[in-house]
């Protein structure tokens, strides 16, 4: 009995040692300090670049054929045939609709026969001035009858003139009986069926042709880039791009061709057109496309993210991380926009400082700020800014 109530004592001390060696653990040594974090608002920032920045001039275009013909016939009669089928290309020369010619031929035959006739009395009137001519040296006629052979003569001629030039007008109009395509290109829908009687009077056709290459797009550009556009002309081919309505696909490529004479006073834009030889089915006859033009490419010039420029009533401005995490308030002119990125006119901003791309909402001219991502100067590739489209 004694045994038991000596161990309670100890076990005691024990818990009571126990204790004081935990508070002496916890207490005597003080807890670690979380990192301290560095004053300023968070932002994302990235490094100006140099790039070369081409200038494009967007602008909405139609797409003109080359030629359009609307095929009429040259003679009236009945439409004996139609030989092309809607749609169809069709080539220079080729038949495409036949009249019928039988009362022209006709016609022809009889025409060819008074050629004739009157051939035959024109060779005999000449061999009888032949023969009054030696006669009039004998003193066998007089020179009034040798007068009248030669005017006989020269009448004769006259008919017979008159007779080839109406053996060459029928053959002619037999000829305008088969209708041929005037040009390379793409023939409509059929305007009138065989069967029906045809007039030189008809404004309706017996089809449309259109000639679809090259084509054409004409598109007006503000009178403004005039300068630019002839500059680029003048050294040499300007580059034109053809894209689909919503900006994604490219259609074609091609060249400018031509600028108009004149500005449009109503709108204060001038028409251009340019001319694509290789388009193949992309571009047809009124389609609507947007046009791209390259009328300059800026060489070498400081790129920032666009999303580093800000918009105020001032204008556009950048902050530019400087020495101390402190931001500065930039004016800048933004130039043209090439892919992500927009090229800076007025020197604003130099190569290999950082812009402010997240986070700008927050700060002002002067904030502390703490760059918690950031893109080193040429980290991103400026091969875009020669490749990526770009509005001007």
């Amino acid at each position: 009995m004694k045994r038991t109530h000596l161990k309670w004592p100890a076990l005691v001390v024990l818990v009571l040692l126990i204790g004081v060696a935990v508070w002496l653990l916890w207490f005597r040594h003080p807890a670690r300090k979380a990192p301290a974090v560095p004053p300023g608002t968070p932002v994302s920032a990235v490094a100006a670049k140099l790039a070369d920045v081409p200038v494009y001039i967007d602008s909405l275009g139609t797409v003109t054929p080359t030629r359009t013909v609307t095929v009429i016939t040259q003679v009236n009669g009945i439409l004996d045939s139609v030989d092309f089928k809607e749609g169809q290309l069709v080539r220079r020369g080729q038949v495409i609709a036949r009249i019928d010619s039988r009362a022209l031929e006709a016609q022809l035959v009889q025409a060819q026969g008074t050629l004739t006739h009157d051939k035959a009395a024109l060779a005999n009137a000449q061999l009888d001035l032949q023969r009054y001519r030696q006669l009039i040296k004998v003193g066998s006629i007089t020179q009034q009858t040798l007068d009248t052979q030669i005017a006989t003569v020269n009448e004769d001629q006259g008919t017979v003139v008159s007779d080839t030039g109406n053996v060459k007008n029928l053959q002619v109009q037999v000829g305008y009986c088969t209708i041929t395509s005037p040009v390379d290109g793409v023939v409509g829908l059929r305007l009138v069926d065989p069967g029906n009687y045809i007039t030189t009077t008809s404004t309706t056709g017996v089809a449309i042709i259109t000639q679809l290459q090259p084509a054409t797009i004409v598109y007006a550009v503000p009178e403004d880039y005039l300068g630019q556009i002839h500059r680029a002309m003048s050294r040499g081919a300007v580059a034109v791009l053809a894209y689909d309505r919503d900006k994604k696909t490219l259609l074609s490529h091609g060249t400018l061709l031509a600028v108009d004479n004149q500005v449009d006073t109503t709108t204060g834009t001038v028409k251009v057109k340019a001319e694509f030889p290789q388009s193949g089915d992309a571009l047809f006859p009124n389609q609507f496309v947007n046009a791209r033009m390259q009328a300059d490419t800026l060489r070498q010039i400081p790129v920032i993210p666009t999303a580093a420029i800000q918009h105020g009533t001032n204008g556009d401005f950048v902050f530019v991380v400087g020495t101390g995490n402190k931001v500065a308030l930039r004016n800048v002119k933004a130039g043209p926009v090439s892919g992500d990125n927009t090229a800076i006119l007025d020197g604003g901003v130099k190569a290999g400082e950082q812009v402010v791309t997240d986070g700008a909402d927050k700060l002002d001219n002067g904030s502390a700020v703490r760059v918690v991502a950031a893109t080193p100067a040429g980290a991103s590739s400026a091969s875009s800014a020669a490749t990526a489209p770009a509005s001007n």
